[in-house]
């Protein structure tokens, strides 16, 4: 999937960047095949329905920002579309000349021209641009990525118009319709106990970043980003019943209460370490002179050792070690960093 989406994304004209209404053109484009709006399957949508971390949302009023936001935080892969009942946007054009066979003669002749008319539903071509161009480096990660609903009308030389009705997108698991969240098969708890809370709980640390904000820092700080999500994933999925009951409110707000100490605890943290990696660097500076010291006279190195409350030599460049190990970078591998850079972003705006 991440490398579909790369290819896409390389063969969107540079000039389409800064045009968003030009880029969702080029993407949806890039993505339809000629017979592909009469089948279910567009680009390997198939392998997305089984599996219980990818999770595929259909909106007709299309909030995608908030929605992949919240949903890339539990998924593996998030799969959003619009619906074959949003409106209707043209996108373009295609033509192809089946040549046939003179039977008596077995000369070529000129065959049937097959002109596709195409478009896709979608209620906002300039957001859907936006978004496209925002969220590229999640997208291009295979994280997420927009699967249209077609409808295309084709037009035969001598021979009537078809119309095909419009396509629709199999592996949507869930339905975004007047702010309610409907399951159309009803059958996928694993999914439900992801998709509701995550849509539910309250994250000021993502509400107040930009989408473009959120795509690249989830990419720069992928491991973190990975930690993060599986400790959302065990925490809703342990939740069980108390989601379907009065108690689920209170559930959430203590894992949203939980999440803030983290990340107080996260600054906190952060800031001894970077106090240790200045002393680090601090004692390698006396460790380098310390050394040049012994060359010239043992006596005067015990004497650097005994103030700096070392016993030998060996224990000194220890203490070093363990300073420099122990940074910032240690505490940045952790899954509360990615939080913590997100929470920082969303205070700096």
């Amino acid at each position: 999937m991440a490398r579909q989406m790369r290819k896409i994304y390389n063969q969107i004209p540079p000039g389409s960047r800064n045009d968003p209404v030009a880029a969702a053109k080029s993407y949806s484009e890039l993505l339809f095949e000629p017979g592909g709006f009469r089948r279910t399957e567009i680009l390997g949508e198939r392998r997305l329905i089984k599996k219980n971390f990818n999770i595929g949302l259909q909106d007709e009023i299309g909030n995608f920002e908030q929605l992949t936001k919240r949903a890339v935080l539990v998924s593996d892969t998030l799969l959003l579309s619009h619906g074959p009942h949003a409106p209707y946007c043209p996108v373009g054009v295609k033509s192809q000349t089946d040549d046939t066979t003179d039977f008596d003669t077995g000369r070529p002749q000129q065959g049937t021209t097959r002109t596709v008319h195409y478009g896709i539903h979608c209620p906002d071509m300039t957001a859907l641009g936006t978004w496209l161009l925002e969220a590229e480096p999640i997208i291009r990660a295979g994280l997420a990525w927009y699967l249209p609903s077609y409808t295309a009308r084709w037009e035969f030389t001598g021979a009537a118009t078809s119309s095909y009705p419009p396509s629709r997108v199999s592996a949507v698991d869930y339905i975004i319709r007047g702010g309610r969240l409907i399951d159309p098969s009803e059958s996928k708890p694993v999914k439900d106990r992801l998709v509701r809370p995550v849509l539910e709980i309250d994250l000021p640390f993502i509400d107040g970043v930009t989408m473009g904000d959120f795509s690249k820092i989830t990419i720069d700080e992928f491991d973190s980003y990975k930690g993060f999500r599986g400790f959302l994933r065990t925490s809703f999925l342990s939740m069980g019943d108390a989601l379907n009951s009065e108690q689920s409110q209170l559930e959430l707000t203590k894992l949203r209460l939980e999440i803030e100490d983290q990340v107080s605890a996260m600054e906190s943290d952060l800031r001894t370490a970077k106090r240790k990696r200045a002393l680090g660097a601090a004692s390698a500076t006396v460790a380098s002179t310390a050394a040049l010291l012994i060359a010239v006279e043992g006596s005067v190195m015990e004497r650097v050792l005994t103030t700096l409350g070392l016993t030998t030599a060996g224990t000194f460049w220890g203490a070093i070690k363990d300073r420099v190990e122990n940074g910032p970078r240690a505490i940045e591998n952790g899954k509360w960093y990615y939080v913590w850079v997100l929470s920082r972003k969303a205070n700096s705006l």
